[in-house]
């Protein structure tokens, strides 16, 4: 059996072997497929926002980092680094939310004055329209609400957000000339709330019906007469 030959310019040593490396050609790399470089922050969002998903389909008592790892496809290790428990897990995919809820109120203010009663009104019936369009979200609030009763973190982040919107309705009440604007806020925060756990159980916003028991109700609160409510005060603190 002949050897094979050995040439000079194999030897990795020789000058032929050198010029041969340098003019390798790259390996093809054009239908090979890409890996996971999402930014830090990219990925860390579409946990938390696979997170909110598995609330809303299964509980919050379905959330552990595979499930949540296998929800958003990555990684296990990616949520355990991210979070390094199921209650920060929790206590961050909530935050997202609120905030995401937040971006959204600022949105529709830009383009719905609450200065009058129709104005509050048309606000409030948008924002609970678009909230609706991801229904799915919805429902994880309020898992994640009622998860609040076992989890300190969650309920002061639920507190804030309570005392955040409050004011900010009590603002609108404020401008308009009610008497008792935070009492004003708080009966429509709460009478909001109801209409979503009703259409959460219907699978719809029932936006009309809303929008009329809101006009009802907001132009009540504005128009109490500044009498009856130094009245209830006083009966109050007798």
């Amino acid at each position: 059996m002949r050897n094979a030959p050995t040439r000079a310019g194999s030897a990795p040593g020789t000058t032929r072997g050198k010029a041969a490396a340098r003019t390798k050609k790259a390996p093809d790399t054009t239908d090979a497929k890409p890996q996971d470089e999402s930014p830090p922050d990219d990925r860390r969002a579409v946990i938390l926002d696979a997170t909110l998903r598995l609330i809303a389909a299964s509980g919050v008592d379905a959330v552990t980092h595979r499930r949540v790892a296998a929800a958003a496809g990555v990684p296990l290790g990616s949520t355990t680094y991210y979070f390094k428990s199921r209650e920060q897990l929790l206590r961050e995919a909530f935050r997202r939310y609120l905030q995401q809820i937040r971006a959204l109120q600022n949105r529709v203010a830009r383009t719905i004055p609450k200065t009058t009663v129709a104005g509050l009104v048309d606000y409030l019936v948008e924002i609970t329209r678009r909230e609706f369009e991801d229904e799915q979200m919805v429902l994880a609030e309020y898992e994640l609400t009622l998860f609040a009763a076992r989890d300190a973190e969650i309920a002061e982040a639920l507190h804030e957000w309570d005392a955040f919107m409050i004011s900010h309705l009590a603002l609108a009440f404020e401008t308009m000339g009610a008497s008792r604007p935070f009492d004003a806020a708080r009966t429509v925060l709460h009478l909001m709330r109801g209409h979503e756990l009703d259409s959460l159980s219907r699978h719809e916003s029932l936006a009309d019906d809303l929008h009329r028991r809101l006009t009802v109700v907001v132009a009540a609160l504005v128009e109490t007469p500044k009498s009856l409510s130094h009245t209830t005060s006083r009966s109050r603190k007798s």
